[in-house]
């Protein structure tokens, strides 16, 4: 089956940074073909394989698919982690795209899930995910400060972000932030960040999709730079490739690698940061009360 559908929303349609959404999804979809997959992501192989063209022009080499499927899990293990301390939170993902961690996960229907993306985006997602019962779309614009409006406030909340704040400028994600932190009483951001380096060779990684190839993304080399768009986050910490878990478990050859790569990068957090790179931070009452 193609990507193209009746009411003629297919990804192809999507703009180029609406289409950037591809890169993650292929890079599940290889991941799963892995012998040692860390997400054995069932549903983004289906959905590449029903998107077909849509996909052809999106290559990944194996690095990059590895590192897509890493801060993947790392995230994953957040909100999970999340939701075993705090039953019958909300879970909100930035940017959702043809993100697949709620299935991943298989919260149950206590929790509240909202996927928060562009008009376009979430009509395609709509089309191509299966119906899940904690799940709720929300077609906006992160800079639209209705985007919050049919969000829950009064639980704690934990959001997070694939890529997402790499695309918006320095202010842009100052703007999102001070929303997120007067909007919710309190809970977690969890998002994958780029450093500048990381950030500045972005358009070679987004190229395929239609992207400009000098497109330069927002980045930042520490990770309480975050606290100085707003001082109601408070950094907890950080995870790359050096201090994950899941690359002790990684064998062969990809394992031997990346096992020598993350050794060389613990005494070099700076380098370290240029790959795979999750930042986690906390706001507000974690626990959702409403801040005096």
């Amino acid at each position: 089956m193609s990507g193209t559908s009746t009411d003629g929303r297919s990804v192809s349609m999507l703009s180029p940074l609406e289409r950037t959404l591809l890169i993650p999804l292929t890079g599940r979809a290889a991941d799963r073909e892995s012998p040692q997959s860390l997400l054995r992501d069932e549903l983004a192989a289906a959905l590449v394989q029903r998107l077909e063209g849509d996909v052809d022009s999106t290559r990944l080499g194996s690095g990059v698919a590895l590192g897509v499927a890493l801060r993947s899990r790392i995230i994953d293990r957040a909100v999970a982690a999340f939701v075993r301390a705090h039953p019958g939170a909300v879970v909100v993902e930035l940017g959702s795209g043809l993100e697949t961690r709620m299935y991943r996960l298989g919260l149950t229907t206590e929790v509240d899930w909202y996927d928060v993306d562009l008009p376009d985006v979430i009509a395609v997602r709509k089309r191509l995910m299966p119906e899940y019962p904690p799940a709720h779309a929300i077609a906006a614009s992160l800079l639209d400060p209705g985007w919050t409006a049919e969000i829950p406030t009064d639980r704690p909340t934990i959001l997070v972000a694939d890529g997402l704040f790499g695309f918006l400028t320095e202010e842009e994600n100052r703007q999102v932030l001070r929303h997120i932190s007067r909007t919710f009483p309190g809970g977690e951001l969890v998002f994958s960040a780029y450093s500048s380096l990381t950030a500045r060779l972005t358009g070679h990684y987004t190229k395929s999709v239609g992207m400009p190839a000098d497109f330069r993304g927002f980045g930042f080399n520490d990770p309480y730079h975050v606290e100085s768009l707003d001082p109601h986050f408070v950094f907890v910490e950080e995870e790359t490739v050096a201090t994950s878990p899941e690359t002790r478990h990684l064998t062969g050859l990809t394992g031997f690698t990346t096992r020598l790569n993350a050794r060389l990068m613990s005494w070099w957090p700076a380098l370290a940061r240029t790959g795979v790179w999750v930042v986690r931070y906390r706001f507000g009452d974690a626990d959702g009360r409403d801040r005096p």
